[in-house]
Formats: C-alpha cells, sequence, structure tokens
C-alpha cells in the first residue's frame, strides 16, 4: 500500500471546502426559504421522484435517499408535514406502508431553493477563491472545469 501525501491533502481540503460550502447552502436556504438543506434535500429527492413517475416514494425510500436514519426522517417528514409541504397517506398497495407526496406549495419551494443553492455554492467558491483558500487543482475541479491528471492520455 502506499502513502500518498498529495492526495491525503487534496481529500482532506476537498472535506474543508465541502464544510464550507454546505455551511453556506443552510444558512441561504434558512434566510431565503425557510428551510434546511435536509428538508430542502428531502423536498429534491420527492421532486425527482414525481418527475419520474415513479409515483410517491415511501418513508424507508426516502431514509435511504437523504441518507438519515428511519427515526431522524420520520422526523423530518413530520416537520415537512406541519409547514403543508407534504401529504403523507397508507400506501393502497401495502397498508403498513406511508406514502409521502408533494404539494404544490413544495414544487414552488425547490424551484425557489434551486437558484439559492446554485448562488450559495457559487458564492462559496468565489469567496474561498478570493482567500486563496482552495489549491489550483481543486479550484478548477469546483468550477468544473476540465483537469490535468498527470498520467499521459
Amino acid at each position: 500500500m502506499s502513502d500518498d501525501p498529495v492526495m491525503i491533502e487534496r481529500w482532506i481540503a476537498m472535506a474543508g471546502v465541502h464544510r464550507r460550502i454546505e455551511a453556506r447552502i443552510e444558512q441561504d436556504l434558512r434566510r431565503q426559504i425557510g428551510l434546511g438543506s435536509r428538508e430542502f434535500r428531502a423536498l429534491s429527492v420527492l421532486r425527482r421522484g414525481s418527475w419520474a413517475d415513479k409515483g410517491p416514494l415511501h418513508l424507508g425510500e426516502l431514509a435511504v435517499a437523504v441518507g438519515l436514519s428511519p427515526s431522524a426522517t420520520s422526523r423530518l417528514v413530520a416537520r415537512l408535514e406541519v409547514q403543508d409541504l407534504i401529504t403523507l397517506h397508507t400506501s393502497a398497495v401495502d397498508r403498513r406502508s406511508v406514502e409521502i407526496e408533494l404539494t404544490g406549495a413544495a414544487h414552488a419551494t425547490v424551484l425557489a431553493g434551486t437558484s439559492v443553492l446554485h448562488r450559495a455554492v457559487t458564492d462559496a467558491v468565489r469567496q474561498m477563491d478570493a482567500e486563496g483558500a482552495v489549491d489550483e487543482y481543486l479550484l478548477r475541479y469546483l468550477h468544473g472545469e476540465p483537469h490535468d491528471t498527470g498520467t499521459p492520455g
């Protein structure tokens, strides 16, 4: 096994960049649409499912897609239901299962949140670039530019 200090440094740098971007996203989403990043991610997952004509998602499917435990997902779903962003109903196929659907307000919230998300990421990367907080390789990656892997093509 090899010890690649450059790769380790880039991994540590990427983790730091991720934390800064996530913090900016959380702050901007809360301020502008009144939801945290987990709630927004859940609505986005539910919206993608409805666009793909998969029908309503079940609680367990949402937990896996959002990366939360079933109990944390239940709490998240309860918060979204109180805000009238989702509706819950018993599955016609499996009466033990709960299906989740977006309300009209949720669709509008996801649209608004998508622009907030885009601006938050762009602004966070721009700020880190101005501070010199990100190495050139990682910065090119964050901007979606092609990179030189150092290996012959």
